[in-house]
């Protein structure tokens, strides 16, 4: 068999095995008495690439097997599953092998999410995904605090945080899929449209928007992208939001509950609480945190649209080009916490004449972040908002609009305490690796210069067929 054929054969599986090899080679890499970084780095980086590879060499015929299956969401979804966690990969300092097998794994957990048939494979791939990701946040902390399992330590504390709301979503998801089975006896995606039915997937999706951290569900969120390393909190934003959202579309997508018609009032009261809760927030990781927040409410409200719509492969053109665009967006802004090292208002004063490439790069990202045009994040915003108007869900629509006027308050203040306010507290700004120094401009240049290339939405327009 030559190598093309067999490269084809192994496609199906070849992703998950590529990741599993990862999570080996990492694990191993680490008995050595000294750690190798570039060793760790390198394995990740080459288990995630074939992985990719393997992906989107796999037909998006159906089915698989009993537990498995592959659309063009399922490699839409898993390149920006790789997308947000790469800049982490390429730019951790990794100590020890710990937190890239974590990473890992959790990536595992991710392409199992995409690649599943069936319920019971989603709440297995969730699992996976998730019980890692709690560990991160206890490994790895934010700058100037302890390293290690300190119970007095921030990030420890959001890490115990994260896990009980973890928690409570498996619990939703299990009673969810208890129920599915009582209606249905079976764990097929598809109901029966019985009232016991609509109901577990109701709970099921309210697991979603609680790993979304969707509005009300969103209480571990803040404390849990403050307490985390900057990078860290990157891949949470992006990667880990993504597969809530894949959830909640493929729930949506098998079931005609009554949950369908609450997501886009969801979305829109998601990001009226997050602008009006960043208009009081002094520190700017906790501010990006809500910042997060508010374009989960985007997200929620564009999957309310997309399934009202009919829930086409074709039609999830807005929400997957606003999630790859939102992995450069939120990457890019927290790269620049962790370059930088600035955590207040204050810090960012003068910036712009100490400075100017890095405050440009930063303004370029927050204009994105708002929606202004021509930026990325205004395209994705419009295309997102244009599906919920042709839905026809005008108060939601409205509601949206008005938060993200207000939450032009914060991102322009970036603006304003970088070029237009003086102070001398640019001190605290630290040297940062060349790495994270080239992944913030190279965002804030896909964030600068993706509006000004509409007919780049046919790429990924393919993607989707």
């Amino acid at each position: 068999m030559n190598p093309a054929a067999l490269f084809l054969r192994l496609a199906p599986m070849g992703s998950g095995i590529s990741l599993f090899c990862g999570v080996l080679g990492v694990a191993f890499a680490g008995i050595f008495k000294k750690i190798n970084s570039g060793l760790i780095r390198a394995l990740g980086l080459l288990s995630l690439a074939l992985a990719a590879a393997f992906v989107f060499a796999q037909p998006a015929n159906g089915s698989i097997s009993a537990l498995l299956q592959a659309d063009p969401m399922t490699k839409a979804w898993c390149g920006v599953f790789y997308a947000g966690a790469l800049p982490f990969l390429i730019a951790g300092t990794w100590e020890d092998e710990v937190p890239a097998l974590l990473l890992l794994g959790s990536l595992l957990g991710m392409t199992l999410l995409a690649f599943s048939a069936n319920l019971l494979m989603l709440f297995i791939s969730l699992e996976l995904l998730s019980l890692p990701v709690y560990l991160l946040v206890a490994l790895t902390p934010a700058k100037g605090r302890p390293k290690g399992l300190s119970f007095g330590c921030p990030s420890w504390e959001a890490a115990i945080k994260y896990f009980f709301a973890g928690s409570v979503s498996a619990a939703f998801f299990l009673l969810g899929l208890a129920c599915h089975y009582s209606a249905t006896g079976g764990f097929a995606f598809a109901g029966n449209g019985s009232f016991l039915d609509q109901t577990a997937f109701t709970l099921m999706a309210v697991a979603a928007l609680f790993k979304i951290g969707a509005a009300p569900w969103h209480f571990w969120l803040p404390d849990v992208y403050e307490a985390a390393e900057p990078m860290l909190s990157g891949f949470l934003s992006t990667s880990v939001k993504a597969a809530g959202v894949f959830m909640l579309m493929r729930l949506g997508q098998y079931s005609q509950a009554s949950f369908i018609s609450l997501l886009p009032a969801i979305g829109a009261l998601t990001m009226i609480v997050a602008a009006l809760a960043a208009l009081n927030q002094t520190r700017l990781q906790r501010l990006l945190a809500y910042s997060s927040l508010g374009h989960a409410g985007v997200l929620v409200l564009g999957v309310g649209a997309w399934l009202l719509l009919g829930a086409s492969e074709k039609n999830a053109l807005p929400i997957f080009f606003y999630l790859f665009s939102y992995v450069f967006m939120s990457n890019g802004a927290f790269f620049f916490l962790e370059l930088t090292g600035v955590s207040e208002w204050r810090d960012l004063r003068g910036l712009g004449k100490t400075r100017p490439v890095l405050a440009f790069c930063f303004a370029a990202l927050a204009l994105s972040l708002a929606g202004i045009p021509p930026t990325a994040g205004f395209l994705a915003k419009f295309l997102v908002f244009w599906q919920v108007f042709k839905a026809g869900l005008y108060v939601p629509l409205i509601a949206a609009s008005l938060a993200t006027l207000a939450a032009l308050v914060y991102y322009l203040r970036i603006i304003r305490e970088m070029y237009l306010e003086e102070g001398v507290a640019t001190s605290k700004i630290e040297a940062g690796t060349g790495m994270v120094r080239l992944i913030v401009t190279l965002s804030a240049a896909y964030s600068a210069v993706v509006g000004f290339l509409p007919w780049i939405l046919s790429a990924f327009q393919r993607v989707l067929g």
